[in-house]
């Protein structure tokens, strides 16, 4: 896909897709307005927690402001966050490990309507670094899936034929 590959539309709107550049701090705040916890898997990185805290710019406990908690000077890294009811965190890590990467809610049906996205770092970077073994693209080729082009195996935006978006079963 060439330089492209940098444009999160080329991917297709049902990969709630973000395009990382190569070496970037990346920070990510995860806001859970709802009444339960939710923890989240982070793919391809640990990640530091550098903030935590109420979510809403106007929240309080008998009328005091709720402080932010900030991580300090040694942030603890994971891979796995649990994000309270009501709170918000902050993430942060460095995009130096080039590839397609899934951060999700560990809930399957919370994944399903959608508390999912899909990080593509480095793209640049990891079409020059990475080969798909000719054995590889002999099967998707006997199983009709495209091995070029964008998230419909077509070129440039052009994204007709796209597969229609996973629904969970009702």
């Amino acid at each position: 896909m060439g330089e492209l590959a940098k444009n999160s539309s080329v991917y297709g709107p049902q990969t709630n897709a973000y395009v990382l550049k190569h070496l970037e701090v990346v920070e990510i705040v995860i806001n859970n307005p709802a009444i339960e916890d939710h923890t989240f898997h982070f793919h391809g990185h640990n990640v530091q927690v550098i903030e935590t805290g109420p979510f809403g710019s106007s929240s309080t406990i008998n009328g005091q402001p709720v402080p932010h908690i900030l991580s300090g000077p040694w942030p603890m890294w994971r891979d796995t966050v649990q994000v309270r009811a009501f709170e918000f965190i902050r993430v942060r890590f460095r995009a130096d490990n080039p590839g397609v990467w899934f951060l999700h809610c560990h809930l399957a049906v919370h994944m399903y309507n959608g508390l999912a996205v899909v990080l593509i770092e480095a793209p640049d970077v990891l079409q020059q670094r990475q080969s798909v073994p000719e054995k590889m693209v002999e099967m998707c080729k006997r199983q009709g899936i495209h091995t070029q082009g964008n998230g419909a195996g077509n070129q440039g935006f052009d994204l007709s034929g796209l597969p229609p978006a996973v629904y969970p079963p009702s």
